[in-house]
């Protein structure tokens, strides 16, 4: 990568950096010329004699409007970020090396498909197209000193990877195996019980969870012995689907929206490409060619959400002491690949390590010399896919069932795929590689010498949970579990609650042949069921102070509408986090209380969203298993009322009605 001299950045500066957008412009790679119009928002439109063309101008575009995100994004997954900004990147970029990335995705485009390596190829021509003939840069080149190296096919493989690998379901594994060695399996048992029953599934549409809370106890007693071994050592979506029978238009509807990090700028980047060979229009990830989560065609229309499945495992390897090139597996010494990675640091010497790759993936934390470390196995870099195959399949789809067969080779992540077409038809399937395992694999690092733990193969693509065209009427996900006890395979343990997937049922079966715009306003939802459960549990709570009782009396009139204006919500998330608090940490200590309050990430963040959906049923039926011995809810309620309104008298003073 060529250095460019560093220097300041002015508002004229930001304004030389946009890029031209209007005029002819030739370009070597293009088979035919290619029209590019951009409306009033900015959105492009490619016109293409050619798929291949429109694959190249897509990359054009996207990297018109996003370089520096892409390469923000393919230095990140290719562990490469402290080039840019130094040594505070250096542990990120360490973190990276040993997933290698960069590594499955030179694998999988090797493994594709000619139509799909010409796809990738033509998108990188587009790419650098752009960089070589563009007068001006994103001014984060200017600022970090550097210029962007040529774009290569499988950097968009590198950025899909990074934006997926954390949500999987291994921090929550991990989590799990910190609270288990922390206090023990009783206590952890009680903290990690299964689905609620009475919660809302995807499939059949409607119907409630029924089966028993997973008895977690089992399980995770097996897993304190191996986790000796290491020597001591948080999102959502919603999406829906409506039958043309219900319909204003006698067409389906379908809408979706991903709970995406608030990014700047999106992860998504709004296009649309058009070619014989199809005519689509959707949102596309930058550096990523076609448009894998949503979008459609001229015929069908899809969109996604999280499934929450399990297709991420930790293995706890032996290896021998002072080798990092020998582990163990059912009783033999097993030869590891060992790769040595240099990472080069802006400002600062080069960094040095080794990775150890086991047959179960690379290792991800502790040091094989020292005879025990985690490998990672994972859908994505399990060996090479052809995933890209379904980037271009999916576009010419010309119904739900067209579009359904297209995602046989999609591997990562594992999501809910909504589907509707002009033929009247809806659906719902879900997509992804989902490895057959043992059960105890489901809860925690688990050992990797044993052979016990090993992955059977994947449940069958004709396996996968779908449903066309239900009797319901309609199909809503929200991140909830998407099928019962009958499904034979194991999905996951790590399902939100179905307080969205309620919300969302209600307001369609209200809706009375709706049209787009209705759409909009389910979209627009802001009822808290949640808060409506918390609020009435103050009916039986005395108050310990006035400010504490002037606030248990707003609450109590309030129906739980979560708008930016009021002061009901502010008070209720106060009181619950206090009441939450105070359990964490009678249930975990104080260290593993805060580290569950104060830390981000996917498995924290789904095992704080669970607990306070299960305390609703918890409180309601008087059970005090997660309580201090001799205290019931009203009392700790009452406490956690008064915690809750000291703290915001503290922030935002005394008068309530500004807070």
């Amino acid at each position: 990568m060529r250095r460019v001299q560093e220097t300041m950045i002015g508002p004229e500066d930001l304004r030389e950096a946009l890029p031209r957008v209007d005029g002819v412009v030739k370009l070597q790679g293009l088979g035919s010329s290619v029209e590019i119009y951009r409306d009033r928002f900015g959105i492009p439109h490619v016109r293409a004699a050619t798929e291949q063309d429109a694959f190249f101008a897509q990359g054009f575009v996207t990297a018109q409007d996003r370089l520096w995100h892409m390469e923000y994004d393919r230095k990140r997954g290719a562990g490469r970020w402290a080039e840019m900004v130094g040594s505070p990147a250096l542990e990120q970029d360490k973190t990276m090396r040993r997933f290698r990335l960069e590594a499955s995705a030179r694998a999988d485009y090797e493994a594709s498909g000619q139509r799909s390596r010409t796809m990738l190829d033509a998108y990188a021509l587009g790419v650098n197209a752009f960089i070589e003939t563009t007068a001006t840069l994103p001014v984060e080149y200017r600022i970090t000193g550097l210029s962007p190296e040529p774009w290569q096919p499988w950097d968009g493989l590198v950025i899909y990877k990074v934006r997926h690998i954390l949500m999987g379901v291994f921090e929550s594994k991990l989590w799990r195996a910190q609270v288990l060695e922390g206090v023990g399996p009783e206590k952890a048992a009680l903290l990690f019980p299964g689905y609620q029953p009475g919660q809302l599934l995807i499939l059949p549409p409607g119907m409630t969870y029924t089966g028993p809370l997973s008895d977690s106890l089992e399980e995770l007693s097996q897993g304190v012995a191996a986790l000796r071994h290491l020597n001591g050592s948080s999102g959502g979506s919603n999406s829906w689907v409506i039958s043309g029978d219900r319909t204003a238009s006698g067409k389906p509807l379908l809408a979706g929206d991903s709970h995406r990090a608030l990014d700047t700028p999106n992860v998504y980047y709004q296009n649309h490409l058009s070619c014989p060979d199809f005519d689509v229009t959707g949102l596309s990830f930058p550096g990523v060619p076609g448009f894998p989560h949503f979008g459609h065609n001229k015929s069908v229309a899809w969109c996604v959400t999280h499934t929450g499945a399990d297709y991420q495992d930790l293995y706890i390897e032996q290896f021998k002491e002072g080798d990092s090139s020998q582990y163990l597996f059912q009783g033999e010494w097993r030869e590891a690949q060992v790769y040595s990675e240099v990472i080069k640091v802006k400002g600062g010497a080069d960094e040095y390590i080794q990775v150890s790759v086991t047959h179960h993936g690379p290792v991800i934390s502790g040091d094989p010399e020292k005879g025990a470390a985690l490998s990672f196995r994972y859908t994505a870099t399990d060996g090479p896919s052809i995933w890209t195959e379904t980037l271009w399949k999916m576009l010419q789809a010309e119904d739900c069932d067209g579009l359904i067969e297209s995602m046989r080779e999609w591997v990562d992540p594992c999501q809910n795929f909504l589907i509707a077409d002009v033929h009247g038809n809806f659906g719902y399937f879900c997509r992804g590689r989902l490895p057959i395992r043992s059960m105890a694999n489901a809860w925690l690092p688990v050992p990797g010498w044993t052979g016990e733990h090993e992955w059977q193969g994947d449940v069958h693509f004709e396996e996968m949970p779908r449903s066309m065209n239900p009797e319901q009427g309609y199909i809503a996900t929200a991140n909830n579990r998407p099928v019962g006890d009958d499904y034979p395979h194991y999905i996951s343990l790590d399902f939100n609650p179905g307080f969205r997937a309620r919300r969302v049922t209600d307001g369609l079966l209200a809706l009375n042949r709706p049209t787009a715009s209705d759409m909009a306003k389910v979209h627009a939802e802001r009822v808290s069921i949640p808060a409506q459960a918390y609020v009435g549990f103050l009916k039986q709570v005395e108050p310990q102070d006035p400010l504490s009782a002037l606030a248990r009396e707003k609450l109590l009139t309030w129906p739980g509408h979560m708008d930016a204006g009021r002061i009901e919500p502010t008070i209720y998330s106060a009181f619950r986090d206090a009441l939450l608090k105070n359990l964490l940490i009678h249930n975990l200590g104080e260290d593993l209380a805060d580290r569950a309050w104060d830390t981000d990430g996917r498995g924290l963040g789904m095992f704080m969203n669970r607990l306070k959906a299960r305390l609703i049923t918890v409180i309601a039926e008087d059970d005090r298993s997660l309580l201090p011995p001799g205290q019931d809810w009203p009392s700790m309620m009452s406490r956690a009322l008064a915690k809750g309104v000291a703290d915001l008298k503290q922030r935002l003073g005394d008068d309530l009605e500004n807070w």
